[in-house]
């Protein structure tokens, strides 16, 4: 009878794994999420993004131990610090909208629409620039948002390699 049982819960065991298996591809499928190697390197240089991670179930990382792209369902076994947080185009939108509420103190509607008004300028901008920002090219709305996001909240750019500060080096006509 014992062993009976014991059969049983490794069949359950391996039929819970094989749900939530198929259930993080029906998730990667549902959802067009950038997890390319470009994406993957802008937010790993991220520091400034990553920090603002607070998990929710569903959210994109890259393992580095495993190399590859994961869906994380519930809370990870490993520190946040071990994954590198591949934020989705809706979770740069609420850091824009919450930088807005917390520097304007407006309200949660004001800063949506604020965030609107300036995301549509940004689209309008990157459309007439034949989809690049700067001298980079943009090859998803992910990388897009994150580019934009990086600017308005840390002044910061991608220079190809890394995010540096948008005005290091410039000296202003002003200043002189």
């Amino acid at each position: 009878m014992f062993e009976i049982v014991m059969g049983i819960d490794d069949f359950l065991i391996q039929l819970v794994k094989y749900w939530i298996y198929t259930f993080e591809i029906i998730i990667q499928r549902m959802v067009i999420m950038d997890t390319s190697e470009k994406y993957i390197k802008k937010c790993e240089s991220t520091e400034d993004i990553q920090r603002k991670w607070v998990f929710k179930s569903g959210d994109f990382v890259f393992d580095p131990d495993f190399e590859e792209v994961q869906v994380l369902l519930w809370y990870p076994a490993k520190d946040y610090s071990e994954y590198v947080w591949l934020p989705r185009q809706n979770q740069l939108q609420e850091l824009c909208i919450n930088f807005y509420m917390q520097n304007l103190s407006i309200s949660r509607y004001e800063a949506f629409c604020r965030f609107l008004e300036w995301y549509a300028g940004c689209l309008k901008a990157t459309s007439d620039n034949g989809l690049n920002v700067g001298k980079n090219e943009i090859d998803s709305g992910e990388e897009l948002l994150l580019e934009y996001t990086m600017n308005m909240l840390h002044w910061k750019k991608w220079n190809g390699e890394n995010w540096v500060r948008k005005y290091d080096g410039h000296v202003s006509k002003n200043a002189r």
